[in-house]
């Protein structure tokens, strides 16, 4: 399962939240992956990072369907857009895992808010981009949770839209 959102958008508590509730579940930080880069790190929303981007994308995919394949339900959080969903879902179906997608957008001003509220992010430029990429996501949007509310609303929200089976990702041919 991937939960994707802007930044600020509730991905790592929704996340964690939703590991914890598997026997066997892992959280899986797609983040954690960015920061790894060392040497010729660039900032994930400029044109220049795509190739970047797509190498984690699949070093995450790839990660997860180890963890899969162990038998772990993974919850992957991480800014996964639309333009990424058919390398990572082709790459994890190849291994016969299926993909669920769940986007979650709060309002503008509520992930401006949370962004800046975490001291470590000085510059929000980046997150403002990023939201603007989660604003129409097409034949995706069935797939987004409001997160404005409070973190157990919005918990509660995503596990209802994952038990109706409706978060399934289905691959054009």
């Amino acid at each position: 399962m991937i939960v994707s959102g802007p930044p600020g958008s509730g991905k790592t508590t929704v996340s964690a939240a939703l590991a914890t509730g598997y026997e066997r579940g892992v959280h899986l930080e797609s983040d954690w992956f960015y920061r790894s880069i060392r040497s010729g790190f660039v900032a994930p929303w400029l044109p220049d990072a795509h190739g970047q981007n797509a190498a984690v994308m699949v070093a995450v995919a790839d990660a997860t369907a180890a963890f899969a394949d162990a038998g772990y339900s993974v919850v992957w959080d991480g800014i996964v857009g639309p333009w990424f969903l058919d390398l990572v879902a082709r790459r994890l179906e190849a291994r016969e895992i299926g993909v669920q997608y769940l986007v979650l957008r709060p309002e503008r001003v509520t992930a401006s808010q949370r962004v800046r509220g975490r001291g470590e992010t000085p510059e929000t430029s980046g997150a403002e981009t990023m939201y603007d990429q989660f604003a129409d996501l097409g034949k995706f949007e069935p797939h987004v949770v409001s997160s404005d509310a409070p973190a157990e609303q919005v918990i509660e929200a995503c596990r209802a839209a994952l038990a109706d089976g409706s978060l399934h990702v289905k691959l054009d041919s």
